[in-house]
């Protein structure tokens, strides 16, 4: 588990709850709700929600955390563009590990 601080952690959990209930956006495009079902089962305050569109400023989150849940080969790429939006390198071990 990556150590972050309190506050890393609230903005985790904000970064959560903003793509839950989205749909993955590939040939895989099984709902994300089984990795945030689990989510919401770790993190409290997340709770099921219908399936929503996100933000486009959210959707390297969201395929960022449905290449996670799968292992996909472009995490990589996708933690690159999650950086470039200001989050750090814990950040997104916490995220990839939540969802992986």
């Amino acid at each position: 588990m990556p150590s972050l601080t309190s506050r890393e952690w609230r903005d985790v959990q904000r970064a959560l709850r903003a793509v839950q209930g989205s749909v993955c956006q590939n040939e895989h495009s099984g709902r994300l709700h089984r990795s945030l079902a689990r989510i919401g089962q770790i993190v409290p305050g997340l709770r099921a929600r219908q399936p929503n569109e996100v933000a486009p400023e959210l959707e390297p989150l969201r395929d960022f955390l449905c290449e996670s849940a799968r292992h996909g080969p472009k995490l990589g790429k996708l933690a690159e563009q999650l950086e470039q939006q200001g989050y750090s390198s814990a950040q997104i071990a916490a995220l990839s590990f939540i969802a992986g």
